[in-house]
C-alpha cells in the first residue's frame, strides 16, 4: 500500500516548461504529462504529473493530478478548484469523464514516456497504453483476491456436506424416471419382441400398441410401449429430485438433483448431477433461516458453487428447468436424517408419500416450526389442510394450542370424520366453521363444494332452512340456466350468480318491510323476474327517501349560508336532480353525492355569478365548517377571485352559522 503522507511530499515538483515547446501550442492536446521516479517509504515509485495545457500556457505549472504508481497499487492526488486537495482511487483513464481523455494526453518528452515503459517493464512503445494495461492487471488481481475470499467462505460452508445415499441412483432409475418398451412396429401387436429400458433385457409382450402399458417379465417394471420409429433421433426425459440430509448442529441440507435420460438407442444415456443446495436451521429465537447455493460449472476459482438463488436465464413466461427447485423427494433416509433436529417429527415424508407429486421441501420445512399441529393433522389424514399450512395459506382458523382434532379445527367432534372424508382444505374449513350449530351443515358443505359455490349462503339461511334452500335453488336453476340477457348472453352461467341474486332479493325484501315468513315472498316462482321487479321498486323507494331527506336538509339550512361578494353568490340546490344536472354541466362527479347529502355526510352548494345565476359556475362541498372541495368545469381548481370569495365566506358565514359535524 502506498503511504499517502509520504506521497504528499512529492505532489508538486515545481517543474517548468519551455515556452518554445511545441506541446504548449498543440490544440489537439489538453493535458501534458511529466514523470519522475522517487523512493517513497523504501519503495521505488513512478509519479506522473498531469498539467492542463491551457494553464501551462499562462505560466501556471501546478499539476492538476499527481498519479503515484507502485508495483501493486496506485493512487492519485487531485488539486481542486478551491486550492484544496483530495485523494482518488480511479485508474488513470478514468481521471477525466470524457471518453477520449487518454487521446488528449501527451508526454512532455520522450524521456518522460521512457520512464513509464521502463518502470512498468513494458515492450510497448506507448507509455499511456502500458500504464492502462498495468493498472487494469492490478484491478483484475484485486477482483480475483476478493473473489477468492468470497469463495473461501463457500468452501468452508460446504465442508459439512455428507455423501449422497448409496442407492440414490437405483431409486431414481426405478421410482422416478419412466421405463419404455422399444419395439419395431408389427401389425397385430401379438408377441412382439423389444427392449426394456429399465433392465436392458430383450423381452416379448402382447397387445403392443403405441402408448399402451405393460409389465416387463424380467424386472417387473411397468413399461410404456413406444415403437422405435416414433422415438426420433434423440428422445429425452428429465426430472428433479431432492435429498434431505443432516449436516449436524440441528441443521438440514436440501440437495437438488437433476436427472436427464437421453434415448439415442434402446438403452438411455444417463446424466445425474447436483445443481443446488439449500441449508435450513433455526436461529436463537427459534425462527427458521435458510441459505441457498447453486452450481455454476467452470465459473469459479476455488469452487463453482455460488451463493444465492440461480438467476433466471430465460424470460419470465418460460419455464427454466435448471432454476426449478421442485422435485421428487427421496424419503428412505429421512427417519435417520431428521432425528435429533427441530424437524424430528415433521410429516414431510408422509406428505410426499400421500400425494406422490413433485414438491418443494424448503417451504414445508420452513413453515413447520410455526405450526405445531401439522404432524397431528397429517396423522389423522387432513392432507389438504397440511398443504395449505405449508405453502402459504395461513388464515387464523385453527387453534393449534389444542391437542384434540375437533378443537384444533374448531368444529364439533361429530364433524371430524365427515371433513376427513371430504378432504377439505383451509378455505372449505373456514366456510364450515361459519355453519357451527346449523342443522344439515354437512349436507350443505358437500353440496356447496360440489356446485363450486363460495359465498352468499349464510344471509339466505337467516330466512329459510338448508333443505329448502337447496331444493329451491336447484329447481330455479333447472330452467333459469338457459335464460339469456337482452344482449344474448346467458344470465346465469354459474349457480353462484343465481345464489347471489337470491341473497340480494331477500335483502331488498327485508329492507322494504315485506313479510319474511310468507312463502310467496321467500320462494317466488321465477326468481330472476322477481329479483328485477323488486330491485326496481327498491330503487324507486330509495330515491324517494333520498329526495325527501335531501329536501329536508336544505329546508333547515335555508338562509343560513347566503353570501354575496364581488359579483358572486351562494345558491342552494332544490332537489337531488339539481345536483345531478350540475355534475353534467360542469363534467364532474358531484351527481353521486346526493346520498351523502341525505345521510348528512356533507353539504353541496352552488357558486354562481350574479349576472348569470342560472348558469353553472363552481360547485362547493362543505364538511365540518370548511369548503373541502371547490370545483369548476372539468374539475378545474379555483381562480384567485373564487379563492378570495370562498375564504371570506368561510370566515364570515361557515364558521359562525353552520353547526360542526
Amino acid at each position: 500500500m502506498l503511504n499517502k503522507r509520504k506521497c504528499r511530499e512529492f505532489a508538486d515538483p515545481d517543474l517548468k516548461m519551455a515556452s518554445g515547446n511545441g506541446l504548449l501550442h498543440a490544440d489537439q492536446v489538453d493535458y501534458i504529462i511529466r514523470t519522475a521516479i522517487k523512493i517513497i517509504s523504501h519503495h521505488k515509485t513512478l509519479i506522473l504529473y498531469i498539467y492542463p495545457r491551457l494553464q501551462a500556457v499562462k505560466g501556471d505549472f501546478r499539476p492538476l493530478w499527481a498519479v503515484f504508481q507502485g508495483k501493486d497499487d496506485y493512487i492519485t492526488l487531485e488539486c481542486r478548484e478551491d486550492g484544496g486537495f483530495r485523494w482518488r482511487t480511479a485508474a488513470f483513464e478514468n481521471l477525466d469523464k470524457s471518453w477520449d481523455f487518454t487521446r488528449k494526453c501527451a508526454f512532455y518528452s520522450a524521456k518522460d514516456e521512457g520512464r513509464v515503459t521502463s518502470y512498468l517493464k513494458s515492450e510497448s512503445g506507448s507509455g499511456i497504453k502500458a500504464l492502462n494495461s498495468f493498472q487494469s492487471n492490478i484491478l483484475e488481481k484485486r477482483r480475483r483476491e476478493r473473489r477468492k475470499n468470497r469463495e473461501k467462505e463457500i468452501v468452508s460452508r460446504m465442508e459439512c456436506i455428507p455423501a449422497l445415499p448409496r442407492n440414490l441412483k437405483n431409486w431414481i432409475h426405478k421410482s422416478v424416471m419412466p421405463a419404455y418398451f422399444f419395439y419395431d412396429y408389427k401389425r397385430g401387436g401379438m408377441d412382439v419382441p423389444g427392449t426394456c429400458t429399465s433392465c436392458g433385457h430383450e423381452v416379448r409382450l402382447s397387445n403392443v400398441k403405441q402408448g399402451n402399458k405393460g409389465i416387463c417379465p424380467h424386472c417387473k417394471r411397468e413399461l410404456i410401449m413406444k415403437p422405435r420409429s416414433r422415438r426420433g433421433c434423440r428422445m429425452t426425459d428429465r426430472d428433479a429430485c431432492q435429498v434431505i440430509q443432516n449436516t449436524g448442529n440441528g441443521e438440514l441440507l436440501i440437495r437438488i438433483i437433476k436427472v436427464w435420460y437421453a434415448y439415442a438407442d434402446d438403452i438411455p444415456k444417463i446424466q445425474i448431477y447436483e445443481n443446488a443446495r439449500q441449508f435450513i436451521y433455526l436461529d436463537d429465537d427459534g425462527k427458521p433461516c435458510h441459505e441457498s447455493y447453486y452450481y455454476s460449472y467452470g465459473s469459479g476459482i476455488l469452487t463453482d458453487w455460488k451463493k444465492g438463488e440461480r438467476p433466471s436465464l430465460l424470460n419470465q413466461w418460460q419455464y427454466h428447468f435448471e432454476a426449478d427447485t421442485c422435485g421428487r423427494l427421496y424419503t428412505k433416509n429421512l427417519p435417520n436424517e431428521l432425528k435429533g433436529t427441530p424437524w424430528q417429527y415433521c410429516p414431510i415424508a408422509d406428505f410426499y408419500s400421500h400425494f406422490r407429486e413433485p414438491m418443494e421441501s424448503l417451504p414445508f420445512l420452513a413453515t413447520y416450526p410455526y405450526h405445531p399441529r401439522m404432524e397431528h393433522l397429517a396423522k389423522v389424514g387432513f392432507w389438504n389442510i397440511v398443504s395449505d399450512l405449508a405453502y402459504g395459506y395461513h388464515p387464523n382458523c385453527l387453534d393449534e394450542a389444542q391437542n384434540r382434532t375437533h378443537r384444533i379445527l374448531k368444529v364439533a367432534a361429530e364433524d371430524v370424520q365427515f371433513l376427513k372424508e371430504l378432504d377439505v382444505d383451509i378455505p372449505a374449513l373456514k366456510i364450515f366453521q361459519e355453519y357451527a350449530g346449523l342443522k344439515d351443515r354437512q349436507r350443505l358443505l358437500a353440496w356447496q363444494l360440489e356446485q363450486n359455490v363460495k359465498r352468499d349462503i349464510l344471509p339466505i339461511l337467516k330466512h329459510i332452512t338448508v333443505h329448502k334452500f337447496i331444493r329451491y335453488i336447484e329447481n330455479q336453476y333447472g330452467f333459469l340456466r338457459l335464460r339469456r340477457t337482452s344482449h344474448g348472453s346467458l344470465r346465469y352461467k354459474k349457480l353462484q350468480t343465481l345464489i347471489s341474486d337470491y341473497r340480494d332479493y331477500l335483502d331488498m325484501c327485508n329492507k322494504m318491510g315485506y313479510d319474511m315468513k310468507n312463502s310467496f315472498v321467500l320462494y317466488p316462482k321465477d326468481l330472476q323476474k322477481s329479483h328485477d321487479k323488486t330491485a326496481r321498486r327498491y330503487k324507486q323507494r330509495k330515491d324517494a327517501l333520498v329526495k325527501c331527506d335531501f329536501i329536508a336538509i336544505y329546508q333547515q339550512l335555508s338562509g343560513q349560508l347566503d353570501f354575496e361578494k364581488d359579483g358572486m353568490k351562494i345558491v342552494y340546490p332544490a332537489t337531488p336532480d339539481d345536483v345531478v344536472k350540475e355534475g353534467h354541466a360542469l363534467h364532474h362527479c358531484v351527481g353521486s353525492y346526493t346520498e351523502r347529502v341525505a345521510g348528512k355526510e356533507c353539504i353541496i352548494l352552488f357558486l354562481r355569478k350574479c349576472s348569470e345565476e342560472e348558469k353553472s359556475f363552481y360547485t362547493v362541498e362543505v364538511r365540518n365548517r370548511k369548503a373541502v372541495q371547490v370545483r369548476g368545469k372539468g374539475n378545474c381548481s379555483m381562480t384567485p377571485e373564487v379563492k378570495s370569495f370562498i375564504a371570506a365566506w368561510e370566515q364570515r358565514v361557515l364558521s359562525a352559522r353552520l353547526p360542526a359535524a
